[in-house]
């Protein structure tokens, strides 16, 4: 009736249609911009009166004829939070169109609506497309590198004359060559992450061979250890862990035969396109092959969280996307997953491109073990659930009321505003109810200690018997078959994925097709067709062809890099994982593109990249200044001394244990639970750590074997920088804090090892002080101590009962120790 006399005082129905048509206008100009089309912010779509009226994330936000209770109208008039549209004030005469429309009981002109919302979605398949030019692609790093010639200055080593060329030009002076024990430590700690025995030192330091330091390379790439070493520094870049992340960071008890497979990987000297080919699609390259399932846990590494949903479908492929495009082609992308990224060129397109090749993916335990033991694993699985169903739903059936009554008290003794919450229907919550809904169903657990207290004595008594019936059937289960961690697909017929505006699964845009990076892409990408046999879509393979192809102006530049920077420090680009334009250029252009071509035309051979990079004159310079050339290159980017780096974290603690002689050097396996005092991780249910002793042997493994939780850290990694592996990293901070020393003059398991490092040296060195002195720097330091450290050190000893284990403490806190020579 309000409304029918509304309409006359008005100027009846054309004068409604009218106001609707201004109304509508108003929403269109200044909210479907972010609430309409293929954008819905909020899930608040106001393209028409139905879908107005039924709100979004915060309930109605149009209630008609009734203005106090529209959100629409208060947000825009700014009487409620946040206020809308974002910035200034609607005109006070558009807002009084909008109070007399809803006033008038909201009419909407269907025609009009329907016009916008085909001019939005027109305008959003625009939005899709974003042309790369040809002057973008004329960047340095999106160019095919092409091979410089040698400069031609005397230096007989490609490296050292494209190094010299810069010397010259810029008027600097190389640092001399290192003394052979500082040699013979670096390349030690360099290729392998421990220290040389003094054996080893004495063998290079009186080989007069002029081959001595070729042949010393040669051994070291030859070195088991030297693929442990790669591996640390790549599962840096993979975001490797032992476990999911997240609240319940669940383990991952199959994910160490990756890690054992990238060992084995630069061990072996596996061509690194074969490298790359394998890790993103080694199931399509070899279904049947163990070692070709493992590669794929790479696409597993990163963070899972535990609900599965899909935007959290859209995360788990942002991580990918954006973990392999960093890893092997140097580019940040994931900003591209909402926009077009605002400094490279690359499309937002070409983000879903990639997205769709991975997008069918799926996870996949290969088993490592025959057929027939899987079956009979499963059929006992089966059979054992059988017998458990019974007892856990009886069980269950017990347990229920006396929780449901908890919980009601638990309710009851909350604040009125949560309670509220958790009594409004699903359907009915507003935002910051439904937020307060999950944290109750998070928080608000009841143990079922206190469900047994609640029993009567007979239902405890029963409870009691399906407990134990329940234990006894568990513990028949078979231990699980041994399997990969690996990725597999849908089927042979890909997924459909879609163009998402601003990243949200509830904005589908254009159905997307696989594509690679337009800037980066100079032959023509290829699509496979699978077999007919196939499982896969063979969408994958085609797309790590792509990468690992010549003709990609990044792979080769972006690794070569990461192998100089090992060597030196820091990368010939100082952004490993950037080679877009917000990233370093190169220091040094001519000498990245040499390598890199030397690299694709040398079997892309990470060991033989190795090789020609340690056997120049430049490797084997002092890492001391020289004070002319700090006023010209402090930071040291023309290479004109080596790199001074302190060790990472694993590095230090693997040469405590190897200096103190308790390294067991075995490679491979599970990974082992160091002790980590309670109280770093107590407090929640979901976070344990089966530690074992600091005097458990097992545990004083290298420090790649350590299990690698992401909720719990070991204090000396993360002490010393380790970082977190949530996302890639390529480069880790190299801090200097009074909380390491600490950690080392106090840590219960480093004081162990410094007693054992004592015991060696009374075993080794016999009873005379002096002769422990001279020992313990050469394990710790691959020298002898001059007159004076000695003379100080024998002293130090002499001067209380535990002096030799102090000493030998003090040398693992020391700087010479802790930093590359």
């Amino acid at each position: 009736m309000y409304r029918v006399a509304t309409l006359l005082l008005t100027g009846g129905l054309a004068a409604a249609a009218d106001l609707g048509e201004q109304a509508v206008g108003i929403l269109r100009k200044n909210c479907f911009v972010c609430h309409g089309g293929g954008i819905t912010a909020s899930k608040l779509d106001l393209r028409t009166r139905e879908s107005a009226i039924a709100g979004g994330e915060r309930g109605a936000a149009l209630m008609p004829s009734n203005v106090e209770r529209s959100l629409l109208f208060k947000l825009a008039s700014h009487e409620a939070n946040p206020t809308m549209p974002p910035g200034a004030k609607l005109p006070d005469s558009d807002l009084d169109v909008l109070r007399r429309w809803i006033v008038a009981g909201a009419p909407w002109p269907e025609q009009g609506a329907r016009e916008a919302d085909a001019g939005k979605l027109a305008a959003l398949k625009k939005m899709e497309e974003r042309p790369v030019t040809e002057e973008e692609r004329r960047f340095w790093s999106f160019r095919r590198p092409v091979r410089p010639a040698v400069p031609a200055n005397g230096e007989s080593h490609p490296v050292d004359a494209f190094l010299r060329e810069q010397w010259r030009a810029r008027g600097l002076k190389p640092s001399p060559e290192a003394d052979r024990r500082t040699l013979v430590r670096r390349v030690f700690l360099d290729l392998t992450g421990l220290p040389p025995t003094p054996e080893q030192v004495r063998e290079f330091v009186e080989d007069p061979s002029p081959d001595a330091w070729p042949n010393l390379v040669e051994r070291l790439l030859a070195s088991p250890h030297y693929g442990e070493r790669w591996a640390r520094h790549w599962l840096d870049l993979v975001r490797y862990a032992d476990s999911g992340g997240y609240e319940y960071d669940n383990d991952r008890p199959e994910a160490w035969r990756y890690r054992d497979w990238v060992v084995n990987a630069f061990n072996s000297g596996k061509s690194y396109r074969d490298f790359i080919r394998e890790q993103i699609a080694g199931d399509e390259i070899d279904p049947r092959s163990p070692g070709h399932q493992i590669a794929t846990g790479f696409l597993r590494l990163g963070p899972e969280q535990n609900i599965k949903t899909e935007m959290t479908r859209a995360d788990e492929l942002d991580d990918i996307v954006s973990t392999t495009s960093l890893v092997f082609q140097g580019l940040t992308v994931g900003c591209a997953r909402c926009h077009n990224h605002k400094f490279d060129p690359i499309p937002q397109k070409d983000y879903y491109q990639i997205q769709a090749v991975f997008f069918s993916t799926k996870n996949a335990d290969f088993p490592l073990v025959p057929a027939d033991e899987v079956a009979r694993y499963k059929a006992e699985i089966k059979r054992l659930d059988g017998l458990l169903d019974p007892h856990k739903t009886r069980k269950a059936e017990l347990e229920k009321p006396h929780r449901e009554i908890l919980f009601e008290q638990r309710i009851e003794r909350l604040a009125p505003y949560m309670r509220e919450a958790w009594r409004t229907p699903p359907e009915k919550r507003t935002e910051g109810q439904r937020l307060n809904a999950r944290q109750i169903e998070r928080t608000l657990q009841i143990k079922e200690e206190e469900i047994v207290a609640h029993m009567s004595e007979a239902e405890r008594a029963e409870h009691a018997r399906e407990v134990k019936a329940i234990a006894d059937i568990e513990k028949l289960r078979p231990k699980p078959y041994a399997s990969a961690m690996a990725i597999g697909e849908h089927g042979r017929e890909p997924l459909p994925s879609y163009f998402l505006h601003r990243g949200s699964p509830s904005n589908k845009g254009s159905r997307m097709e696989p594509g690679v990076f337009t800037v980066a892409n100079w032959k023509p990408f290829e699509l496979r067709t699978p077999p007919p046999d196939a499982v896969t879509s063979y969408r994958r393979l085609s797309f790590a062809e792509w990468i690992a192809s010549p003709d990609n102006p990044l792979t080769a530049r972006v690794m070569v890099n990461r192998i100089w920077q090992r060597r030196f420090g820091e990368g010939i680009v100082a952004t490993p994982n950037n080679f877009g334009r917000k990233g370093e250029p190169p220091s040094n252009p001519k000498l990245l593109d040499w390598l890199a071509v030397e690299f694709m035309e040398n079997g892309w051979s990470v060991k033989a990249m190795d090789r020609l990079i340690l056997n120049s004159k430049a490797y084997r310079m002092a890492s001391d200044d020289i004070g002319a050339n700090l006023a010209i290159d402090r930071g040291n980017r023309f290479v004109w001394r080596q790199g001074r780096t302190r060790l990472d974290a694993e590095t230090i603690r693997d040469s405590m244990l190897a200096v103190a002689g308790t390294l067991n050097p075995a490679l491979g396996g599970p990974a082992v639970h160091p002790y980590i005092d309670p109280a770093l991780f107590q407090g929640s249910s979901k976070r344990t750590w089966p530690g074992k002793p600091d005097d458990d042997p097992s545990t004083w493994r290298r420090s790649l074997y350590v299990f690698n939780k992401r909720s719990i850290r070991y204090p000396m990694f993360e002490s010393f920088d380790q970082p977190d592996m949530i996302t890639s990293c390529s480069r880790r901070n190299s801090s200097i804090t009074a909380p390491q020393a600490l950690l080392l003059m106090n840590n219960s398991g480093l004081r162990l090892q410094a007693r054992l490092f004592a015991r060696r040296l009374e075993k080794e060195a016999g009873a005379d002080v002096k002769s422990q002195v001279n020992l313990a720097f050469e394990l710790a330091f691959a020298r002898r101590p001059s007159a004076a450290e000695s003379a100080r050190s024998v002293d130090f000893i002499q001067s209380s009962s535990h002096g030799l284990v102090d000493f030998c403490q003090a040398l693992f806190n020391s700087n010479e120790f802790v930093f590359m020579p």
